[in-house]
């Protein structure tokens, strides 16, 4: 841990020096671009904002009404012929008046701005599930992206290096002019193919550097050791996934609303309840005796407004809600078993690749094919289609293994929690 917190620190100062103009290459393991996404997400950072005002919201409504006080002065005293007499014989008059909850009017709207507070957070948590899914997936699709690059850096080394021969040759009279033109159409075209390839590694280094706001001259190098065998069994995920679906982030919110408007709906029926006001009043000499002190009640009547049609409108919310609520647990649901079922389709169709695809042997071959062409024992049309196979399937092998990371991240935003670690 002290060594994981080291490196996020030499990080952070990589960052700032490539905010000062230096471009700085970095390579990141999934857990440091975790750390730094949670800690520094613009969208994220800006969504906590709205935990804090639903926190205030709750603070405020906790408050009382505070009351009101009104003073009146007479401004011509008749008997001392004064303006704004404030003598002992002067007219003053001092009303105080302080509204009363009653029938819940107050708890309800502390209720309301309660079940606010937690659909902020559900709406929090939604935001990361969804921002998280990306980042990993970006992650991996750059690591493999990266790994196809070396594919294409190999072999265009050793085009290079067979191209010089045949060059060489092709000076002495030994070969045509055909052959080593052969060769460098071969070599050109995967040059072209790696340029698109590079296209797309600095397109998914961008959206990284964006997810963790980091500077544009960063260059990003995904450190990750994939390895299939090291995944969850099917029978734990089952588990994990029955566990975890009622906890997902947006069956959350979608049940944090509901409360939310069934709250409304008690606050609209306690507004039809009288609004009740306590009153105070002091009257220095305006009655038929001095120092006059009184209280009193005061209350609406409500004859015409029920506030009917807020209820209603909080009934229909209630309705929509609920609604909203099912057809949300359905699509999560769906959306389980769905990744699941690609999930388990891209292992199986990784450890069939596994068991029938021997890499060192591949490599051998390649290096064997390289030698036996240099030294004619092969002709220029089996050179050409065994680089092209070579290509192809070295890059399939890539494709399903990266399918499978993808669908594992696919399945823990499914299920709303980390379901498939590795």
């Amino acid at each position: 841990m002290v060594l994981f917190s080291k490196k996020i620190v030499l990080l952070g100062l990589l960052i700032w020096k490539a905010s000062t103009g230096f471009c700085q290459t970095v390579e990141l393991t999934l857990q440091e671009a975790d750390s730094l996404f949670l800690a520094r997400n613009i969208d994220l950072l800006a969504e906590k904002c709205n935990i804090s005002m639903a926190d205030a919201a709750i603070t405020q409504a906790k408050l009382y009404q505070n009351p009101v006080i009104s003073l009146e002065e007479n401004v011509y005293n008749r008997l001392s012929h004064r303006y704004f007499d404030f003598g002992r014989e002067s007219e003053q008059q001092v009303n105080v008046d302080q509204l009363i909850s009653i029938a819940g009017q107050h708890s309800n709207v502390v209720k309301e701005a309660r079940s606010g507070h937690d659909v902020a957070v559900a709406r929090f948590e939604e935001l990361l599930r969804n921002l998280r899914a990306e980042l990993h997936q970006t992650f991996v699709k750059l690591y493999f992206a990266q790994r196809n690059m070396k594919i294409y850096q190999n072999e265009i080394v050793s085009l290079r290096t067979t191209l010089d021969q045949l060059i060489a040759q092709e000076k002495k009279g030994n070969i045509s002019r055909i052959e080593t033109a052969r060769i460098q159409a071969l070599l050109l075209s995967v040059r072209r193919e790696q340029n698109e390839f590079l296209e797309n590694v600095s397109s998914l280094q961008g959206r990284l550097r964006l997810l963790m706001a980091m500077p544009s001259s960063m260059n990003l190098t995904a450190v990750f050791n994939p390895d299939p065998a090291v995944l969850p069994d099917v029978s734990e995920c089952d588990r994990l996934l029955t566990d975890s679906l009622m906890q997902r982030s947006d069956v959350l919110m979608a049940l944090h609303q509901t409360e939310q408007a069934k709250a409304a709906l008690k606050v609209s029926k306690s507004q039809a309840w009288p609004e009740v006001h306590i009153t105070g009043q002091y009257d220095r000499n305006a009655g038929y005796f001095p120092n006059y002190f009184a209280v009193g009640v005061s209350l609406s009547v409500p004859i015409f407004n029920h506030n009917q049609g807020h209820i209603r409108s909080a009934k229909a919310r209630i309705v929509q809600c609920e609604q909203n609520y099912t057809g949300t647990l359905e699509k999560a649901q769906n959306e389980v078993v769905v990744a699941k079922e690609n999930f388990l389709r891209s292992l199986s169709l990784e450890k069939s690749v596994s068991d029938n695809f021997d890499k060192e042997n591949i490599q051998n071959l390649f290096q064997s094919v390289n030698e036996n062409y240099r030294k004619r024992n092969i002709s220029l049309l089996e050179f050409v289609d065994f680089y092209k196979t070579y290509k192809e399937a070295m890059l399939e092998v890539s494709t399903v293994r990266e399918k499978v990371y993808l669908t594992a991240e696919e399945l823990n935003k499914a299920a709303g929690r980390e379901v498939v670690k590795y």
